[in-house]
């Protein structure tokens, strides 16, 4: 995770311990709000295959291992919304871990063909045509069965697949 300094060109700020595999996705998060980290506002996460790995950078170039993660089906994005961890599968499978209980949930939903975020909403355009949100900064989750909220704002009455989406709050 190379950093731009204007005096001295690129500087290494972090590397990561040898992996037993190929680095396939990466996802840096330079500033996390709310302090629950401490002094580790800097994050980055590696995926590959179905494991997501996650660490925490410390300003002294050091890096602190949070953990290593599961989703079950290969990850086809890894990213960022605030200071929670996402990751999804074209499977139907979403994983998120939040900063502030250090939970990582896995949730199963319709096939995914695209997302975008838009502030702490997380929106999944999937293969049946509906669009779903998530707010994961209040990472929401079902009382009765523990499950994240996923909730239908849009359906497409001809169940075409939502393959892209692009979303702006003002």
């Amino acid at each position: 995770s190379p950093r731009m300094k204007e005096t001295s060109g690129w500087q290494q700020v972090f590397s990561s311990p040898r992996l037993d595999w190929v680095i396939e996705r990466v996802a840096l998060n330079a500033k996390v709000l709310g302090g629950a980290l401490g002094d580790h506002d800097k994050m980055v996460a590696v995926a590959s295959c179905t494991e997501i790995i996650l660490w925490a950078l410390q300003t002294d170039g050091n890096g602190s291992e949070i953990g290593v993660f599961h989703l079950g089906v290969p990850v086809e994005a890894v990213f960022f919304v605030g200071n929670q961890l996402i990751a999804t599968s074209h499977a139907g499978k979403i994983g998120v871990w939040n900063a502030v209980t250090k939970h990582w949930q896995i949730q199963d939903v319709v096939p995914i063909n695209s997302y975008d975020a838009a502030g702490t909403f997380l929106l999944l355009g999937c293969n049946n045509g509906s669009i779903y949100y998530v707010d994961v900064q209040k990472f929401p989750l079902r009382m009765k069965d523990n499950d994240l909220l996923v909730t239908e704002l849009y359906r497409d009455p001809t169940e075409d697949a939502v393959t892209a989406l692009s979303v702006y709050l003002t």
